[in-house]
């Protein structure tokens, strides 16, 4: 089950996790929403990025469910980081499948720390939770990237592959708005209040007498005008 949850909360732990971060503030405890946003952005601006870009955000703190696990993807980084060119399927199992497969090789020639996947995953034979992930996506049926946590998320995913079994992850999610949707939704709006006004307007019109036309009715209506009516009176 999905909780709200303070953005100051997911920041702080995203900050005090990451050292590049954490050299940007001077006090990780003291650091206002606004410092930790602007660390996060100058030490990871791909992954980060949406903090800057798709305001406002939601924010939740789940586990995943096995389903939702597995069809997580790695978020945009680095030139020389190149989580999806590895990756099986373009989802962070399917990295974890090629290492698997392959061996460290090619994980290592995209610049992804192998070393630091089978640390993750020796933890997780031992009980060790990983921190939380950190999840972003958009209202709708959009993908879920994730945008701290691809190393732990990939040693969870090799120990699925290795022994079937998964644990539901700790994730804080962040949610969007969607800026296609929505002008979509808004449209399909629209369209509904213009069809809506004219069929009330059709159930309205004036009808003619049998065997006349609204036009020969209406033409009738002006006819049985007073002449003070047709003279007009005075506006006020």
């Amino acid at each position: 089950m999905a909780e709200p949850v303070a953005e100051e909360r997911v920041l702080r732990e995203w900050v005090a996790r990451d050292a590049d971060a954490a050299d940007e503030v001077t006090d990780v405890e003291a650091a206002s929403t606004r410092e930790m946003t602007d660390a996060l952005l100058e030490a990871k601006p791909g992954a980060a990025s949406f903090l800057g870009r798709d305001r406002p955000i939601r924010w939740y703190r789940t586990d995943l469910d096995r389903d939702e696990f597995t069809a997580l993807r790695p978020v945009d980084g680095p030139e020389d980081l190149l989580w999806r060119e590895v990756s099986t399927d373009g989802t962070l199992v399917g990295v974890a499948e090629r290492l698997q497969a392959d061996g460290p090789e090619p994980l290592d020639a995209a610049g992804i720390d192998t070393g630091a996947v089978r640390e993750y995953r020796d933890e997780l034979s031992d009980g060790v939770l990983p921190d939380p992930l950190i999840v972003r996506t958009r209202r709708g049926a959009t993908p879920w990237f994730v945008a701290d946590g691809n190393h732990r998320a990939t040693a969870v995913g090799l120990r699925l592959l290795e022994t079937g079994r998964y644990e539901p992850q700790p994730a804080y999610v962040a949610v969007s708005a969607n800026p296609v949707v929505r002008p979509l939704i808004d449209r399909v709006r629209g369209a509904f209040q213009r069809l809506r006004g004219r069929s009330i307007a059709h159930r309205t019109a004036p009808r003619g007498r049998r065997g006349t036309s609204p036009e020969d009715a209406s033409g009738a209506a002006a006819d049985s005008s007073t002449p003070a009516d047709r003279r007009g009176t005075r506006s006020e």
